[in-house]
């Protein structure tokens, strides 16, 4: 069982841990809880020597470890993980996640218009048959990337599907 209350681990500790996870030895419901341990504090050696086994959960059945997963390439910042998110955002069974993938894309990419990363997150917003709490979270990280502004009202549910500027929608191509 993982310490929960542990947040900085010596290499000992944070070796130990890595192999366990490297090697699927860890429950399902404590994988996230490993992610974090293996990426705080950041250190870029770590992160690093983790990335390809934590890109490996974005595939897990369990919900929450391919949550944490995505959590750890927005927080290594590790961009070239882009197509990654942008997989997640669009076929993730986990619809929760398929708007913290949107959220992630956001903090990850705010203010790069971002092409690809757009046209993945205005067809959220389109999909009319997508959970809503999804279609915003994707326009919220539409006017982060595109715009450079605060998508927040969009991600804490204080806007609704009625604040979207579909006209602005529109114009992106």
């Amino acid at each position: 069982m993982i310490n929960s209350g542990v947040m900085s681990l010596s290499d000992q500790e944070w070796r130990l841990l890595f192999t366990e996870l490297a090697n699927k030895r860890i429950p399902d419901e404590e994988i996230g809880l490993a992610i974090v341990h293996l990426a705080k504090p950041f250190d870029a050696v770590r992160v690093e020597t983790a990335k390809d086994t934590i890109v490996g959960y974005l595939n897990h059945p369990h919900a929450y470890a391919r949550h944490e997963a995505m959590w750890f390439l927005r927080w290594a910042k590790l961009v070239n993980q882009k197509p990654a998110l942008i997989h997640a955002l669009e076929r993730d069974q986990d619809s929760d996640n398929r708007g913290f993938a949107a959220l992630c894309l956001a903090q990850l990419l705010r203010g790069t218009s971002d092409q690809e990363a757009i046209q993945a997150l205005k067809g959220k917003v389109l999909d009319t048959a997508e959970e809503e709490h999804v279609r915003l979270n994707s326009y919220g990280a539409l006017l982060e990337i595109a715009e450079n502004c605060s998508g927040g009202d969009f991600f804490s549910g204080a806007a609704d599907i009625r604040s979207v500027d579909w006209k602005w929608l529109g114009t992106l191509s």
